[in-house]
């Protein structure tokens, strides 16, 4: 994996926390009603990213790790969104 790809791939990962920020605020009726469910996504995105890591050592899961991560920081944008008012 080149640093360029390396670098893609950590700025496409951390675009989950603007990602999540804009849906929160496009949908602020259902955070209430779903906050339980982004807790177990957040869970199980950490869960899976980090066993991948530790159990499994190939180059190719980076990608899955990313993704976990990514879905970890949209999920966890909607749970810390509040409305400005």
């Amino acid at each position: 994996m080149t640093i360029l790809q390396l670098i893609l791939l950590i700025v496409v990962m951390l675009s989950g926390w603007p990602a999540g920020r804009f849906i929160a605020s496009k949908t602020t009726e259902e955070l209430e009603a779903g906050k339980i469910w982004f807790k177990l996504i957040c869970a199980a995105s950490l869960i899976v990213a980090f066993a991948s890591l530790f159990i499994f050592r190939d180059e190719n899961l980076v990608f899955l790790v990313a993704s976990c991560f990514f879905i970890f920081l949209l999920s966890l944008a909607s749970l810390r969104y509040k409305k400005r008012k």
